[in-house]
């Protein structure tokens, strides 16, 4: 090989080999502190892409998770009074039945007619407490991921609409036509049925939501777990390759110092 001195090429190869051991060195080191093997997309433009979709498809999933639970919450509140609406008929129910009893006198029956009024009071009272607290936002639906959730009135198991509870008619606790006279027995019969199986709507939606959101749960961790495989720092294999990248940075020095050096071989031979 030539004496040259313009030239140096084994420094050239050695400030390289630097320079490449060096920006492998920062990767190391930036992924091991961040935890992460894509931190921007230069680093896996392929994997960043497909990771920011999954990530899409992730956010989707956990905010349709936090939409069900806000949907459990709205027919618990009204699962909640008509419970109350329940035992306010039965006991409306008891009261009709002890009207019929002809051996009271006109006092004894304004008594009793005076507490169905307080029920009757009271439930138009739940009523409004139910719908103020529940508001007037009921969700139509909610899809999460291929799995669509109605909550609006045609929807069977789902119907979310007793909400009010308007499926109670608060003024039949009269006989009709006549405020002072108490429903029949069969006439509020009707009413606890009917409230009983607006409450098994409301529970059949729970259900159905609560499988809905079980089921999300599931896919939004499987999604996480994608975004993990593509993202995270493997630190068994990067923490191999800090160790070779610092042994690497440390021979290129060496040798560029080295090849620093050899141009001195041409005063030796200028002696």
């Amino acid at each position: 090989m030539a004496a040259i001195l313009s030239t140096n090429m084994a420094s050239l190869y050695a400030q390289k080999n630097l320079s490449t051991a060096q920006a492998s060195l920062s990767e190391s080191v930036q992924r091991l502190s961040s935890g992460t093997r894509i931190n921007s997309a230069k680093d896996d433009a392929a994997g960043y892409g497909i990771s920011e979709s999954v990530r899409g498809t992730k956010n989707i999933v956990d905010q349709n998770i936090r939409n069900a639970q806000n949907a459990i919450s709205f027919a618990q509140v009204s699962e909640g009074a008509l419970d109350v609406v329940g035992k306010i008929l039965q006991r409306a129910l008891t009261l009709s039945t002890q009207y019929q009893d002809n051996t009271l006198n006109a006092a004894q029956k304004l008594s009793i007619t005076n507490e169905v009024k307080a029920l009757d009071l009271e439930i138009t009272n739940i009523t409004a407490r139910t719908k103020l607290q529940a508001g007037t936002g009921a969700p139509s639906s909610f899809t999460g991921d291929g799995i669509t959730v109605n909550t609006g009135a045609g929807s069977s198991a789902s119907n979310l609409t007793a909400v009010n509870p308007d499926i109670v008619d608060v003024t039949a606790l009269w006989a009709s036509g006549t405020p002072d006279t108490i429903a029949s027995v069969s006439v509020i019969e009707g009413y606890i049925a009917s409230n009983a199986t607006n409450r098994g709507l409301l529970g059949a939606s729970i259900n159905s939501l609560e499988y809905a959101i079980d089921n999300m749960q599931t896919l939004s961790n499987n999604l996480a777990d994608g975004i993990s495989r593509i993202v995270d720092t493997d630190y068994a294999a990067e923490t191999s390759n800090l160790t070779r990248t610092q042994i690497l940075q440390q021979a290129a020095t060496s040798m560029l110092a080295q090849a620093n050096q050899m141009p001195n071989v041409i005063l030796t031979l200028l002696k």
